[in-house]
């Protein structure tokens, strides 16, 4: 078991133990059973999952993994990576991957299973240069992705503020394009007349259709979200505190030194000095 790290943002995993209890992470998953079976949960629906099931999990989707019964087990592998494996906000390759939005349930060659068990023996072994092996491995997995058209084509560079767009009056879709402004702008000072505006919605009756579909209110879905790229930060770049805080929308660094800690039960120092994996409570949903 090897996790990601600041100059290697890909975490490889093989073992019988996955977290059981719902959860969600802040990095995007593969997960592949090569041995066995499981049940594993995704949101509010059980699968149960054969040997040879690949399985690609979205930041911030609430999922576990368990044995089918007391005596069975399972075995399993994992690429648990951030979106930084593929270069930096203006390149080509980040740019089609957030593009995409990839199936929930995914069919790959043999030829790519047994790649990703290989991997695993060279995490194992500490080879030279495997951290290029294990890159290039998910970068194909991706590619063969694309090429089977196993994914879905999404616009997420449109500014629903700056541009005219049309206003959304469906309440799925006014909290969606609400989250993705989010997304877009948590760097920046929000308001919530800015989501207003482009849900076309008064006050009261936005914030009851935003917290009733996301489970919360609005000033905490983006502190939450500040937190959540912020520990991205504090596990994969060298960055002070300070610039981090600054950085995810945060002004105060004691305020964000609470908020932090309110979310993640410790303090932002704690977290990057153990370097802990990047699971966190499932209070929001669909960040993705």
């Amino acid at each position: 078991m090897e996790k990601g790290t600041p100059d290697f943002p890909i975490g490889l995993f093989s073992q019988t133990i996955y977290y059981s209890f719902p959860h969600h992470h802040i990095e995007y998953e593969l997960f592949y059973v090569d041995e066995g079976e499981c049940i594993f949960g995704v949101e509010n629906t059980e699968y149960t999952l054969q040997s040879g099931s690949v399985l690609f999990i979205q930041p911030g989707i609430e999922h576990y993994a368990k044995p089918v019964n007391e005596s069975s087990i399972f075995h399993y592998h994992a690429f648990v990576f951030d979106v930084s494996v593929f270069g930096n906000e203006n390149d080509a390759c980040r740019k089609i991957f957030e593009h995409m939005k990839i199936k929930r349930f995914l069919t790959l060659p043999t030829e790519l299973l047994d790649k990703i068990k290989y991997m695993t023996e060279l995490q194992k072994d500490k080879a030279f240069g495997r951290q290029i092996q294990v890159k290039s491995v998910l970068l194909e997995i991706i590619a063969y992705i694309i090429d089977s058209k196993q994914y879905l084509e999404i616009d997420n560079h449109v500014n629903p503020v700056t541009q005219n767009v049309q206003k959304k009056t469906n309440s799925s879709h006014a909290v969606d394009a609400a989250i993705l402004f989010i997304q877009q702008h948590y760097r920046e000072n929000i308001c919530l007349e800015d989501l207003l505006s482009i849900t076309n919605y008064c006050k009261s009756h936005f914030i009851r259709v935003f917290k009733s579909t996301t489970g919360l209110k609005f000033t905490d879905y983006v502190n939450h979200y500040r937190i959540e790229k912020s520990c991205l930060d504090l596990i994969y770049t060298d960055k002070n505190i300070t610039e981090i805080a600054i950085e995810n929308g945060f002004n105060n660094i004691q305020y964000f030194s609470k908020t932090f800690k309110d979310y993640m039960r410790c303090t932002p120092m704690q977290y990057k000095k153990i370097g802990m994996s990047v699971v966190v409570p499932s209070t929001i949903a669909n960040v993705v």
